[in-house]
């Protein structure tokens, strides 16, 4: 069970008291988000911890991990938007999302660096360029539409603008009504092995080339997609216990 506890209302004093750390370390909790994640614990340890943190007078939210790791993104290669719907082509198929029907927006930076091998000795100094997601979680279904600006193929004109700007612009006027999260670009990145390659012609692109992990003196790309992915579905299971 995930313990979660709403922060941002909560006074400081208050939530240093019942977590167990200073004030300063409380307002810091509080600037990260709306929600903190406490700990993952088995289902008594969590009812156990839930009920201490009730009655030191925080609310408790408690969602199952399986929840949150059955909620598969579902990835958008492309579209289109009008003034009422976004038209997506996905890897199962098109569909079309209307404003009312979004319940959450999570945003937020992809770190994407290189991890040299151990018996490669010289210091590596390329770098890979941060990427970016979107979660747009509907009503009434677990898996979030997942887009990636850098492998977004536009059904028609962009106006020369950049994919994020574009798809940014999108969102916020066809989600206007919706809550918007874009709180995990305050959490340090948990890099693990890349989670993904850009979709559409992009990742066709990306496929071509030479694939580098078969060296053994190759370098593993590492980002923290896993991190985003995982943050984005216990925010919406929240968000889903509050409606």
């Amino acid at each position: 069970m995930l313990v979660i506890v709403p922060v941002a209302a909560q006074p400081t004093e208050v939530l240093a008291r019942a977590l167990g750390t200073t004030a300063f370390e409380a307002a810091q909790l509080c600037k990260r988000g709306d929600y903190h994640l406490l700990r993952i614990a088995a289902e008594g340890e969590a009812e156990a911890e839930a009920e201490r943190l009730t009655a030191a007078g925080l609310a408790v939210v408690r969602v199952p991990e399986a929840e949150v790791l059955a909620s598969r993104p579902r990835l958008v290669l492309g579209g289109t938007m009008d003034r009422e719907r976004l038209h997506l082509r996905t890897e199962g198929g098109d569909i079309e999302i209307a404003g009312g029907e979004i319940m959450l927006v999570v945003q937020g930076p992809i770190a994407r660096h290189y991890q040299t091998s151990a018996v490669v000795k010289r210091v590596r100094t390329a770098t890979l360029e941060e990427g970016y997601r979107f979660h747009l979680h509907a009503k009434g279904t677990p898996r979030p539409l997942e887009i990636d600006p850098g492998g977004f193929e536009f059904g028609g004109s962009n106006d020369a603008r950049s994919s994020l700007l574009a798809i940014r612009d999108w969102i916020a006027t066809l989600a206007r009504l919706a809550p918007l999260d874009d709180f995990f670009r305050r959490l340090t990145p948990a890099l693990g092995p890349a989670a993904g390659k850009p979709a559409g012609r992009l990742g066709a692109v990306a496929s071509l080339a030479p694939a580098r992990g078969r060296s053994r003196e190759g370098p593993l790309v590492l980002d923290n997609l896993l991190q985003f992915r995982f943050y984005s579905c216990w925010r919406a299971a929240v968000e889903r216990r509050r409606r």
